[in-house]
């Protein structure tokens, strides 16, 4: 037989509504009596019921989480992007709700929000948003709590807690790999920059350009990049006067269209042409040569995402100005950028 609320009463030496205060996170009850209760709780196996937690906490115990960056809202099976990264961000946020029994529900880019409101849903979670998105327009940020990973460069609201990388620095990093590996006129092919991740890796790309007294040259292309779109990018980097000898991209996706490309250009990668993405894959190891990426710790960032949502739903993250949680990076080299 399953325990009961009455019996972590028992074993914890305090009253049933004490125990339902616990376990809700409500009433004013000491940390001592909190950590005992939770003891009991946890030594008799007890788990509380999803539903009788919804019901005196007057929350859903649903989260929205919505992958803003690159997805084609006109296809049907666009919901999430061809990439390691958005996957793994998701495993991250799914995993860190279900320990706190809650559930995760995917928001397709035209989520009709009226439709999104008959869940209940206590708070959202944005990845790459620019600050345009119905999130932000219809005041919905106002009314529940909203978390993003990246900065939302356009929102007419604070939010409370953004969780990144920081991509300055990461630029900077894989522009050092690059010149400690004998490539001295790097480029950079990015996706919209006005989406934060982008922006950043263009400002450090920038600024480590600028301060070696080197020409920046980026070429910018639309979303959802494609691989004709890549090529085209290329294309007008190496018809320069002075072409480059490398090129960073700000996307897995980019860096395999680049090397794509230059294959079919019978350019010689790593010798003619380096090659490395801010955003690592398993798929930058399945080809030949295997790309140089930045792994960004995806899922890690979806998990600390999704905790810090829940905090701010159940009112346990302090008030006040806006909260960053970075992320670490690390830097995976390979055969793309070894000369």
């Amino acid at each position: 037989m399953s325990p009961t609320i009455r019996d972590v009463a028992a074993a914890a030496g305090v009253s049933i509504t004490t125990v339902s205060h616990v376990l809700s996170g409500q009433g004013r009850i000491s940390e001592e009596t909190r950590q005992r209760v939770a003891r009991a709780a946890a030594e008799l196996g007890y788990q509380a019921s999803v539903h009788a937690q919804q019901l005196v906490t007057r929350r859903s115990r649903t989260l929205a989480i919505q992958l803003a960056n690159s997805v084609d809202a006109s296809s049907s099976c666009a919901l999430v992007p061809n990439s390691d990264y958005f996957l793994e961000v998701l495993n991250g946020a799914a995993e860190a709700a279900s320990k706190r029994s809650y559930a995760l529900l995917l928001a397709p880019m035209d989520a009709d929000l009226d439709r999104l409101n008959a869940f209940a849903v206590d708070g959202a979670i944005l990845v790459d948003p620019r600050g345009d998105e119905p999130f932000f327009a219809t005041g919905w940020c106002q009314d529940r709590p909203l978390v993003t990973v990246g900065r939302p460069m356009a929102a007419p609201c604070p939010v409370p807690v953004v969780v990144d990388n920081d991509l300055v620095a990461a630029a900077r990093l894989m522009l050092d790999h690059l010149a400690d590996n004998g490539y001295e006129r790097p480029s950079m092919i990015t996706t919209d920059t006005a989406r934060s991740y982008a922006a950043d890796l263009v400002a450090g790309y920038t600024g480590w350009m600028e301060g070696r007294g080197l020409e920046p040259v980026v070429a910018e292309i639309d979303e959802p990049p494609t691989t004709e779109g890549t090529a085209e990018a290329l294309g007008r980097l190496l018809d320069r006067r002075v072409c480059p000898d490398a090129v960073f991209t700000t996307s897995e996706n980019l860096a395999l269209g680049v090397l794509h490309e230059a294959r079919r250009r019978r350019l010689a990668v790593p010798g003619a042409l380096g090659i490395c993405s801010a955003v690592d894959s398993g798929s930058l190891r399945l080809v030949s040569p295997q790309v140089t990426g930045m792994f960004v710790h995806p899922r890690e960032v979806g998990g600390r995402a999704a905790t810090a949502l829940m905090d701010l739903v159940e009112g346990n993250a302090a008030e006040g100005e806006p909260r960053r949680i970075e992320v670490p990076v690390r830097l995976n080299a390979r055969e793309s950028t070894a000369r």
